[in-house]
C-alpha cells in the first residue's frame, strides 16, 4: 500500500509539458517604378493702366467709335482664351504735368487640348525605367535568401524583406 501510495502522490504532483508553438517564416521582394509626372499652371492674361491728369480712349475690334476712358484689350480668342492690345490714346486733361502707365502681360493659351508644354510654368519629372527580364530586380529562394541585382534605374526602388514570426500558446 506505501509503494501504491507513492506512485499516486508522484503522479498526481507532475503535469505534462504544454509547449505548442507557431513559427512562420516569409521573404518579399518589392519593386516599384515610379510614373512621369508634370505640373503646370496657365498664365492669364493681365492688363493695367494708371494716370493723373490723363484721359485714355480705344477703340475694340469691330466697334464703330472709341470709348472713352477705355482699358485697351482689343479682344480674346473664343477658342484659346488669350487676349490682343489694342492702341490706346491718352490725352492730357488740363495744364500743368500729367502722367500715364500701362501694362500687359499675354495668357497662356487655354481649351485647345493643348500639350502642357504651351503654359508658361511647368515640371515635368520623367517616368522610372522598368528592369527588363533578363535584368530582374532580384531573387528569392526556398531557403528565403533574398539577393537585390537590379541596376537601380532612376526612379525605381527595389525592397527586400525577411520575416520570422514565433508564437507560443
Amino acid at each position: 500500500m506505501k509503494k501504491l501510495f507513492a506512485i499516486l502522490l508522484l503522479a498526481g504532483v507532475s503535469s505534462p509539458a504544454m509547449a505548442n508553438l507557431s513559427i512562420r517564416h516569409q521573404s518579399s521582394l518589392q519593386h516599384t517604378v515610379d510614373a512621369q509626372q508634370a505640373t503646370y499652371s496657365r498664365l492669364g492674361n493681365s492688363y493695367s493702366i494708371s494716370g493723373t491728369n490723363v484721359t485714355t480712349s480705344h477703340t475694340a475690334s469691330g466697334a464703330s467709335s472709341a470709348t472713352t476712358n477705355g482699358i485697351g484689350v482689343n479682344a480674346y480668342s473664343a477658342s484659346t482664351g488669350v487676349g490682343t492690345v489694342g492702341t490706346i490714346t491718352g490725352t492730357q486733361s488740363g495744364s500743368g504735368s500729367f502722367a500715364f502707365a500701362q501694362s500687359w502681360t499675354q495668357g497662356d493659351i487655354g481649351g485647345t487640348g493643348s500639350e502642357y508644354l504651351d503654359f508658361g510654368s511647368v515640371s515635368v519629372t520623367n517616368a522610372g525605367t522598368q528592369n527588363s527580364s533578363a535584368n530582374a530586380p532580384g531573387t528569392l529562394t526556398n531557403a528565403h535568401a533574398i539577393t537585390l541585382t537590379g541596376t537601380g534605374n532612376i526612379g525605381t526602388s527595389t525592397t527586400g524583406q525577411f520575416v520570422t514570426e514565433v508564437t507560443a500558446f
